[in-house]
């Protein structure tokens, strides 16, 4: 009879542990896509609060902040198949997003990428050496692999910024403009300066849809186009990513899985702590969102000792964008 009774307890016991493992998977399908900020985020006490200069501020609730940084990577490094720790390539395009889901507006800050800023530096061997000023694209090319890159880079952005978190990131290969640009239809773009030198039909003024590697071209060259500074590129990249997100929010709207059939085309040539699920989530929430203008930290252009150029960022510029955009002043 005890016999029984164990024997009836311990199948019990099993049934009761499958129920609670099914529903554990069941949850987590569930919510395997669902912003964790979003959820961590529901009660204000857990909010994160600051006081500066005796003004209190509390973190705004449902922002997803996602970091998008183009990455230069020439030819000879990219065929490199020995293990290497510095061959990374640089990011030099750099822009943050903060979106929040409750305003529904999407905040831009482009990054120059010659900003100094404290990066970590890596022995040969691949061990961290300690950190150095060192203009911000450069932080990209430590490490062995793009998850070791895109690390090295956010840690850097995050100092930069003073410490704010970023959620998440996006980096993707130069190489893959004419694959974005083509799935797009073509982006068209304003040409505010003389681009003859790439394309002879590339006169100042002009109008162009773009088609293939002309994208690649428009967003990368530098050297031969005005003075060659990436103050002048950075204009341009701005040019081709309004155009383009604005292209992809009307793609969403006309085919709700535009952005993961988009996001799955690129993945070779991307790499991001988030899923593709995830992103193409972002992109569908934030489609009716309102895209607020590129804003650019204040600062100032000098040349370093080594002949480079360097930008850099006023002193508390950081802190003013993230109070003002990731913030809401406590009364």
């Amino acid at each position: 009879m005890k016999k029984r009774h164990l024997i009836r307890a311990i199948v019990l016991g099993l049934i009761a542990v499958a129920v609670l493992v099914a529903g554990v998977l069941l949850l987590n399908e569930n919510d395997k896509y669902i912003d964790k900020r979003d959820t961590m985020s529901e009660g204000f006490g857990q909010l994160k609060t600051v006081t500066i200069e005796g003004v209190s501020y509390r973190e705004k609730p449902a922002v997803t902040t996602l970091l998008i940084a183009g990455i230069d990577k020439p030819e000879a490094v990219t065929n490199v198949t020995k293990d290497s720790y510095r061959d990374g390539g640089q990011a030099d395009f750099l822009m943050l997003l903060a979106i929040d889901h409750t305003d529904k507006k999407i905040h831009q800050l482009q990054l120059e990428r010659d900003t100094m800023a404290e990066i970590d530096i890596l022995g040969i061997f691949g061990n961290e050496v300690g950190t150095r000023t060192e203009q911000l694209c450069l932080a990209h090319s430590f490490g062995a692999t793009p998850e070791d890159n895109a690390k090295y880079t956010i840690q850097a952005v995050e100092r930069l910024l003073d410490g704010m978190e970023i959620e998440g990131y996006y980096m993707i290969d130069y190489a893959a403009m004419p694959v974005l640009n083509d799935a797009l239809g073509g982006v068209t773009v304003k040409i505010e300066e003389d681009m003859t030198s790439v394309n002879p039909a590339w006169t100042k003024g002009s109008i162009v849809t773009l088609k293939g590697k002309e994208a690649e071209k428009f967003v990368r060259t530098r050297k031969t186009i005005g003075s060659g500074t990436n103050e002048e590129r950075m204009v341009r990249q701005n040019e081709f990513m309004t155009n383009a997100i604005a292209k992809i929010k009307k793609k969403i709207g006309e085919d709700l899985s535009f952005g993961e059939t988009l996001l799955t085309q690129l993945q070779k040539l991307s790499v991001s702590n988030m899923t593709v699920k995830r992103l193409a989530e972002e992109l569908y929430k934030a489609r009716e969102y309102e895209t607020l203008k590129v804003e650019h930290p204040e600062g100032e252009y000098t040349i370093g000792k080594d002949g480079f150029v360097e930008f850099h960022m006023k002193e508390g510029a950081a802190v003013e964008w993230v109070l003002e955009h990731l913030y809401t002043r406590i009364v």
